[in-house]
């Protein structure tokens, strides 16, 4: 019989401390539990709550395997809520969860999502156009602005005009401001009455404001047929024959924004890192891409065509996944690799240390994207968009874009890194490179 144990061990630092650590030095806070206390231990993260964390892969099945009415997700995510609204996909519980994730699954249809190629093209050439010799530039900036702009063409149809133009600098200020990341955003309430609450609010209803204007224009207009996302939400019912309310709309695009926006920039800036630190790495991918054409299209870059540009990707995904934690607030005793958790706590399956566990990954702490060419790894391995039922929706469309920019950009242009040190840093939503990751446009590829 299996012996089964209380909560795995705490971590012996002031919670304080460790709510510090946790929204300043993530990595380093989750390296040094593990290095001490094993694949599991408990963290007291203040206001966040008490954390259960598990990064063992039999744990991570567990977890992901387990009822919907056991483990809330929406309770391990209420911290975004005065962020996405009541009625986001992270939010939502059980049966609310599976019928609005049935609404949008079709959105992000694979099919669906290579329609949106075009945009994901132009949105770079965009964003390139600017760039020559000698020029610095800040990689995580200008993903952001490729990532928003396919947002708001491929969410919203929007392409240019006042409010594009308007949603796209709010957005952007309002998720770049350092105060109002995933690690401080629990700090800020209401009954406080501070400058950062009443900033914070009064961006958030103005992005509100035009997003609301937008769907109440697409209705008026009664335009559902632009292919886009808002267009095949306001065509979708309920059950019932009735269609999703203004304030459900507002909170399921407010949150393809937030989780769509620093995501894959992120990702893009930490892949051209690992790849400038990686001589032979981005060698190899040179040469894939000059197999493809001078003007390689987004099919090629996300097709068999190109299995070192996936797998540079798959590989970046693992050191840095998208959110190193998902988190599932007990509602019942759960018990999970010999613990029994008690109702309340928070279940952590730890992304980013599974990544780096090398009992599955040879060398863990390397950038080798051979790796993803040799084997193949289990959903509770490997998950770098979470799993289970609350596996990130929008993943296919995540790692589309990830392969046809980085494509986009590495068959056009030469890059130097300037910083000498670069390490993780919070930002609104991932943990990103420090300082954006500088770099300088050294000449264009023939």
């Amino acid at each position: 019989m299996q012996t089964v144990s209380p909560l795995p061990p705490r971590v012996e630092l002031p919670a304080v401390q460790q709510s510090l650590m946790w929204r300043a030095r993530p990595y380093e806070l989750l390296r040094s539990c593990r290095e001490k206390l094993g694949d599991a231990f408990t963290l007291d993260l203040g206001s966040h709550g008490t954390y259960a964390m598990f990064s063992h892969p039999d744990a991570l099945r567990d977890i992901f395997s387990a009822d919907p009415a056991v483990l809330h997700a929406g309770e391990g995510n209420v911290v975004l809520r005065p962020l996405l609204g009541a009625h986001s996909l992270l939010l939502l519980e059980e049966k609310p969860h599976q019928r609005e994730r049935r609404m949008l699954g079709p959105a992000f249809h694979s099919r669906r999502i290579e329609q949106y190629g075009a945009q994901v093209r132009e949105a770079t050439l965009s964003a390139l156009q600017g760039w020559h010799p000698g020029q610095s530039v800040v990689i995580q900036d200008v993903m952001q602005r490729v990532s928003l702009r396919v947002i708001l063409t491929a969410v919203f149809g929007l392409d240019g005009g006042a409010r594009a133009d308007e949603l796209s600098e709010r957005i952007q200020a309002f998720l770049n401001d350092s105060k109002f990341n995933l690690g401080n955003l629990g700090q800020l309430r209401e009954e406080h009455h501070s400058e950062a609450w009443a900033s914070y609010k009064l961006g958030l209803e103005r992005i509100d404001q035009l997003l609301l204007e937008e769907v109440r224009h697409r209705r008026e207009v009664k335009d559902c047929e632009r292919g886009d996302i808002l267009g095949m939400l306001l065509a979708a019912t309920y059950e019932d024959g009735a269609p999703l309310e203004d304030g459900v709309l507002r909170d399921e695009l407010m949150t393809l924004v937030v989780t769509g926006y620093e995501t894959t920039a992120t990702a893009i800036a930490w892949a051209l890192h690992w790849l400038h630190a990686s001589p032979g790495a981005l060698e190899r991918l040179h040469e894939e891409l000059r197999g493809l054409g001078a003007e390689p299209e987004p099919a090629a870059l996300a097709s068999s065509a190109a299995p070192w540009l996936k797998a540079v990707c798959q590989e970046t995904l693992r050191l840095h996944p998208i959110i190193p934690v998902v988190a599932r607030r007990t509602q019942v005793p759960f018990r999970v690799q010999g613990h029994e958790v008690p109702p309340g706590v928070t279940v952590a399956a730890c992304i980013y240390l599974a990544h780096h566990r090398p009992e599955t990954f040879a060398d863990p702490e390397v950038f080798r994207p051979e790796r993803f060419l040799e084997r193949a790894w289990s959903p509770f391995e490997y998950l770098p968009f979470g799993g289970g039922v609350r596996r990130c929706i929008g993943m296919a469309l995540a790692l589309y874009e990830m392969k046809v920019v980085l494509g986009l950009v590495l068959s056009r242009f030469e890059l130097t890194p300037l910083d000498t040190q670069v390490r993780p840093q919070r930002r609104a939503v991932t943990i990103a490179p420090s300082g954006g990751l500088r770099m300088r446009v050294e000449r264009l590829r023939a």
